[in-house]
């Protein structure tokens, strides 16, 4: 007889936030652990925000440009605005994204009228250079499958971001023509925004209205990101870590 949503949930935001803590990846994943449905992944998402929280941000993205999106809540812990600090302790992967951020001004808790997309923008007060170092608690996240990956907070591993970006004035700067991301000694990856997700408003509209319900809706300081513009590059510890997006400035950092 297979576990209620509600205890496999608890099982494996517990293994997932043991492996974290432990600094110890998983190597085995059991099959009554692993979500089988959305709704789960988002439960387990819940439950280890219960310890992690509070929420400084979310992260939304999609696959491609007709795709559904899908969403993971970002402790506020792990997000750094300009730090000068080295960022990313304890993180393994380091896989760095380079992202289009969205600074919220206003809060947008859960409606039972749709937002429209006219209030959503309303609500965001900055659009700033973001970088997502990308980390997994499992072994072999590519093996664990798509609604894992989704419960272990979509692969979050931090958040850094420009504390201050350009307002928010003209929906055109979730429209920039390039993008530029640097690693240590590595050649500088640049070019075309390539975000597989295509038009951005969607994917804010899905998560105002539907995709934070889980985490209790939007909150004014929260940060949103919105998926890589560029291929991920990985750091080691030390590496300074240069972005660019044109018409909002650049952000630099070091690994730790």
């Amino acid at each position: 007889m297979n576990a209620p949503p509600e205890s496999s949930g608890l099982a494996s935001a517990r293994r997932l936030l043991q492996a974290r803590h432990e600094h110890r990846p998983i190597q085995d994943w059991p099959e009554a652990l692993r979500p089988v449905s959305f709704e789960q992944a988002y439960l387990v998402q819940a439950l280890q925000m219960e310890v992690l929280g509070p929420i400084g941000g979310w992260k939304v993205g999609a696959a491609t440009a007709v795709a559904p999106p899908t969403c993971a809540p970002l402790p506020l812990r792990f997000r750094h605005a300009n730090p000068t600090e080295p960022v990313g302790t304890d993180l393994d992967l380091r896989g760095m994204e380079v992202e289009i951020g969205l600074i919220l001004g206003q809060d947008l808790p859960p409606s039972h009228a749709p937002y429209s997309l006219e209030q959503i923008w309303e609500a965001v007060s900055q659009v700033c250079v973001a970088v997502e170092i990308v980390e997994s608690r499992f072994a072999q996240r590519d093996t664990v499958g798509r609604l894992s990956t989704l419960a272990d907070l979509a692969s979050h591993g931090a958040l850094v971001y420009q504390a201050q970006g350009k307002a928010a004035q003209d929906r055109t700067l979730l429209q920039p023509q390039w993008a530029r991301l640097q690693v240590g000694q590595h050649p500088p990856l640049q070019g075309p925004t390539q975000n597989p997700a295509g038009e951005l408003t969607r994917l804010l509209i899905w998560l105002a209205n539907q995709g934070s319900h889980h985490g209790g809706g939007l909150q004014k300081g929260q940060v949103i990101i919105t998926g890589s513009c560029l291929p991920m590059l990985y750091a080691t510890a030390g590496d300074r870590i240069q972005a660019a997006i044109q018409g909002l400035g650049e952000l630099d950092f070091i690994c730790a």
